[in-house]
C-alpha cells in the first residue's frame, strides 16, 4: 500500500515537472515573438536590428525596411543558400548586445531561423510573426511602416 502511494507520488511529481517545463517553454517562446507595433517602436528607437530573410524577388516586389540587414535564405530556385546560416551567424555574432528580430513574408521562415539560433544558445533573438506581408495582408507593409525600394546595387547576401 505504501509502495503504491510512493509510485503515484513519483508519477505525479514527474508529470508536474514535465508540464511546468512545457508551460515555461511556451511562455518563453511567446516572449520571443514581437508584434508589429512593438517591432516598429523598437526599430524607431534604434533598439532592434531587423534581419530580412526573404528572397531578392520578394525584396524587389515589396521593398525593404530601411537599415535592415538583407540575407536571403533561398536562391532563385527556392533552394536554401549554402552560406545562409554562416552569414546569419556572423551578423548576429557582431551584434551580441542588440535585440535582433528576423522577418520574412508571413512568419514561417523567420521563426525557423529564430528557433535554430536559440537552440545554438544565442540570446536577444526574436522574430516578427506577421512578417512584411502578413498572413492576411496585415504585415509591416500594410501597416504603413517604413519601406524603401530595394536597390540591387547593394547586392546583399
Amino acid at each position: 500500500m505504501v509502495a503504491k502511494s510512493y509510485i503515484r507520488l513519483i508519477i505525479l511529481s514527474v508529470f508536474i515537472f514535465l508540464n511546468s517545463k512545457l508551460i515555461y517553454s511556451i511562455m518563453n517562446n511567446l516572449n520571443l515573438e514581437i508584434s508589429l507595433e512593438k517591432a516598429h517602436s523598437l526599430y524607431k528607437e534604434n533598439n532592434l536590428l531587423i534581419i530580412d530573410v526573404r528572397t531578392k524577388k520578394e525584396w524587389e516586389m515589396t521593398g525593404i525596411i530601411p537599415d535592415s540587414i538583407l540575407i536571403s535564405m533561398h536562391d532563385n530556385n527556392n533552394l536554401e543558400r549554402k552560406d545562409f546560416l554562416k552569414e546569419i551567424n556572423l551578423e548576429i555574432s557582431s551584434h551580441k548586445n542588440k535585440n535582433i528580430a528576423f522577418i520574412c513574408a508571413s512568419g514561417a521562415r523567420s521563426k525557423a531561423v529564430m528557433d535554430f539560433f536559440l537552440n545554438k544558445g544565442f540570446k536577444n533573438i526574436h522574430h516578427i510573426p506577421d512578417g512584411i506581408m502578413g498572413k492576411q495582408s496585415n504585415g509591416w507593409l500594410f501597416q504603413g511602416y517604413p519601406i524603401t525600394n530595394y536597390l540591387a546595387e547593394k547586392d546583399p547576401k
